[in-house]
């Protein structure tokens, strides 16, 4: 969760200084390195950005404790982050840039919370 955390700290600062393609790829990162670190809990280590979407979705919306709207912000995210790093048009206004940095932020903080709920006991596997 170190990582998820200094992901968005570093999109608050990018944000800042006027960056938003790069806040809009660190708040992506936070997201996805949050949801990373939930899939460990149930020892899955995923090697693609899809198979987290995807194994997230069947883990912790299906079976709760997340919720589809926490599915969709992941995958909307997904698809600014591809955007703002490989288009050439602007991204996106500033306003609804904070207002994705924030999304990102609050599921940083939620999964934060639930992973200190849970026992550390299992190892990864590969999926």
């Amino acid at each position: 969760m170190v990582m998820a955390e200094q992901c968005i700290d570093d999109a608050n600062a990018l944000f800042q200084l006027g960056s938003d393609r790069g806040a809009l790829n660190r708040a992506y990162y936070g997201f996805f390195d949050a949801v990373r670190a939930l899939l460990l809990t149930k020892a899955i280590f995923t090697k693609s950005h899809q198979a987290t979407r995807s194994l997230f979705s069947e883990h912790f919306v299906k079976e709760g404790p997340f919720t589809a709207k926490d599915a969709k912000d992941f995958h909307i995210l997904f698809n600014l982050r591809q955007d703002s790093d490989y288009e050439t048009d602007d991204p996106t206004d500033s306003v609804a840039v904070k207002q994705i940095i924030d999304t990102a932020a609050e599921f940083v903080l939620q999964a934060g919370a639930y992973l200190r709920e849970q026992p550390n006991t299992n190892q990864p596997k590969t999926e």
